[in-house]
């Protein structure tokens, strides 16, 4: 079942992973904002704007940036990456393994080493 959620909340989420895709993929190909902006048309406080979520992604914006790094707008909008790498910080930082669950199969809350039912 899933929770229903509201189309802003949706906007907002997909601004962030596109955000957040787009400030990796630059970083991998030691790209600068300002070559972004380049390709985009756009000045460099435009393209920081659009990175921090203070302005909004087009999607003449995506289909330019997905050329210009090489990639496709939909690999920009794939939140995959954004959340192993959260689960993988939360798991650095607490030093606690997260609980998984087998959705599959339906199978209840499997605890990692070390975690009590309480945790």
């Amino acid at each position: 079942m899933r929770t229903m959620v509201k189309p802003d909340q949706d906007a907002d989420y997909m601004e962030r992973v596109v955000s957040w895709n787009i400030r990796m993929l630059l970083d991998a190909q030691h790209l600068s904002q300002t070559s972004l902006g380049e390709a985009l048309g756009v000045q460099r406080a435009a393209i920081s704007k659009k990175i921090s979520g203070s302005a909004a992604w087009s999607l003449t914006d995506l289909v330019k940036a997905a050329k210009h790094l090489h990639t496709t707008p939909e690999a920009l909008m794939d939140d995959n990456l954004m959340r192993e790498f959260g689960n993988a910080i939360n798991k650095k930082l607490t030093k606690i393994p997260t609980a998984t669950r087998r959705e599959d199969d339906g199978e209840l809350l499997r605890l990692g080493l070390n975690q009590r039912p309480s945790d």
